[in-house]
Order: structure tokens, then sequence, then C-alpha cells
């Protein structure tokens, strides 16, 4: 076969073409569902039905109650709480159903329900294999709360680990599940779960009544929000989960939502948003912003912009508020019944 020099100029250009092509990462971005790249809202909803609404990035539209829209005649069930991740999976709690809805995180396609062995389930995180999820259980008895541990294989609960105190929010971090034993005044520690075994190392007492925590470069940050008192935050060394300092927020009862972000640290009071460098060593007590929330329930700070949703009267459907960092306004929008939390679908 005659192989001209024309055959090879060509060849050449095409290695050229997609070579720059590749290097200048030009190569599009295909979205992965209807929900790719947005801010996924839980409706908490009433005993009977909760929703989820979205958010598009691209095009501000905000879509609601995304899942019967995507499975008619389904339904998320009663109080739905939580939403946790693997991969492109979404698994959404339904604590007033005592369930799991498992869909794709991209279409909100339903993939599976997990309906058995829970008993008020809270919130999730996966590791190794297994999703570990919290359940209150009785509200009226602080020591019958426990963690169902989920096979994602078969997606069923296989084991339960009992902790004989609250179970409430949930950290992964080498391995470990830190439980946070508090919520609404009651409470006072953290318990360190091995998750290769299932066994408790270790209990980390806090102080009153440990409402949310983040993990942040090693070490795991807990806000107490005693209601009759100071509250404050906790910084634990998580390489030995010994307490290294306690910040007292002087004046400021019942804090609630702690958010990192950029070496900060963000928490609400009430409707007002407060804020301050990570390695403070003295709190403030002016808010940075008081916000357009009737109620304020759900909060967080992801990629400079402040997240704030409002429950109203808990009977009428709520509003999402953005703001920037400085505390300026930039979105406004109605959602679903009584909103609780954003989840970041990127």
């Amino acid at each position: 076969m005659k192989i001209t020099r024309l055959f090879f100029v060509a060849l050449a250009s095409s290695i050229l073409l997609n070579s720059c092509s590749d290097d200048d990462g030009n190569s599009p971005n295909i979205p992965l569902g209807a929900y790719d790249e947005g801010v996924l809202i839980v409706n908490e909803g009433n005993a009977s039905a909760g929703t989820v609404s979205f958010l598009d990035d691209e095009t501000d539209l905000v879509s609601q109650d995304i899942f019967s829209a995507e499975n008619p005649g389904e339904g998320l069930g009663g109080f739905v709480q939580s939403i946790f991740f693997d991969d492109d999976k979404a698994f959404i709690i339904s604590n007033g159903s005592n369930k799991i809805t498992v869909v794709n995180r991209y279409t909100f396609k339903l993939i599976t329900k997990i309906e058995t062995g829970f008993n008020v389930p809270r919130y999730g995180v996966v590791e190794n294999g297994k999703a570990y999820v919290t359940n209150l259980a009785s509200f009226t008895n602080l020591t019958d709360d426990f963690v169902s541990v989920i096979n994602l294989n078969t997606m069923l609960v296989e084991s339960t680990i009992p902790l004989n105190a609250i179970a409430e929010r949930i950290v992964e971090e080498n391995g470990k599940l830190y439980i946070s034993n508090g919520s609404y005044g009651v409470g006072n520690s953290i318990t360190v779960v091995n998750a290769a075994t299932n066994a408790i190392e270790t209990t980390i007492d806090v102080g009153i009544s440990p409402t949310s925590m983040e993990e942040e470069d090693g070490f795991l940050y807990v806000l107490c929000g005693n209601n009759v008192a100071n509250s404050k935050l906790v910084k634990i060394n998580l390489a030995n989960n010994q307490i290294i300092s306690e910040l007292v927020l002087m004046g400021l009862i019942n804090a609630q939502n702690l958010s990192i972000e950029d070496d900060k640290m963000y928490f609400t009071v009430n409707s007002a948003v407060y804020a301050q460098n990570i390695s403070a060593t003295t709190a403030s007590s002016t808010p940075l912003f008081t916000s357009g929330a009737t109620t304020l329930y759900g909060f967080t700070v992801e990629d400079d912009k402040i997240y704030v949703s409002d429950a109203k009267d808990y009977a009428s459907n709520g509003e999402v508020f953005i703001y920037n960092t400085s505390g300026v306004l930039q979105k406004q929008f109605n959602v679903g019944l009584i909103p609780n939390g954003f989840y970041f679908n990127d």
C-alpha cells in the first residue's frame, strides 16, 4: 500500500488538535442528569409527606417535589430529615416513615427503599462499603438510641450499634464515626465508634447539648448550644480524641447550625448569623447580619454563599434566602413545607 506525504500531514494535524483540546480542558461538561450542578433542599413536611426541592446553579430555576416528578405515584414518606451520598446514589432519610429512599442523585430516579431496621432515623454517613444511620428511637428515653449499619451491596440493615446515649449528628473520619449525643438542651458527649469493628472506643464529654459539628483539617469542631447559659465551641484533636480548646460564646444562648468555610466558622442564634475566624480565642457577640427568616430552621455555608431556610409557622410552605459572606441578600425563593437542610449536588 502506498502511503502518501498527505496522509502523514493529516495524521499529525489530528494528533495536534486532539492534544490541544485535552490540554486546554475544552471537553464539554455533560450533565449527569437533570439535578446535576445544583442544590437539593430537604423539606421536612409533615407526618405523611415530605419533599425535596432543587435549585439549578446555572439557571437559578427552582423545581419543587422532584422525587414525585421523576417517580409518579411514589412519595418519600413523612418527616424527611436529611440526605447523605455514596458515589452516584442519594439516601433520603424519612424518620416519620422509618425508611430510607435510595435514588440516583443526578436523575432522582428511584433505585430502592430500605424499610426495616430503623426507629426514627436522623443522619447518615458512608464508610468502607457500609452506611451508618443514627436513630433516636423513643423520644422519652435518652439511652435507647442506636446506629443502623447498612450493607451497601444488599441495601439491608445487617446490624445495629447500641449507644446508651442520644444518637443525633454523625461524622466519619479516618475509619472512625463521631456521633453527637445531644440535642434540644440535653446530652453532653460525643461517642467514638470504630467502623471496622462497630465497637465504641471512647466517649468525649463536651458539655450541654452538642447540636452540630464539623471536621476540618484533622479537628472536630462541636457547637454546644446550651439553651440556659452561654453556648460554646469545642475543638477536638482527632489524632487522640482530646479536647484542645473551648471557646465560650458569651451572651449567646442556644447557638445552632455550625458551618465551617475558608477558615471561618458560622453559626446562628435565632435569626441572626454569626461569623468569626476559626482560630479565634475570643468570641464576638455581634452578628454578621440578621436574616430575613421568621423561623430560621436550616443553615449552611458553601462556596462563599450563606444558605438560610425559613420554616415560617411550620404550617405554610417555607422560603430560602441566599446571602454572600458579607450578609448581602443574593436570592430569595419559595420551597416546600418546613425546609430544613441543603445538600450540594456537584
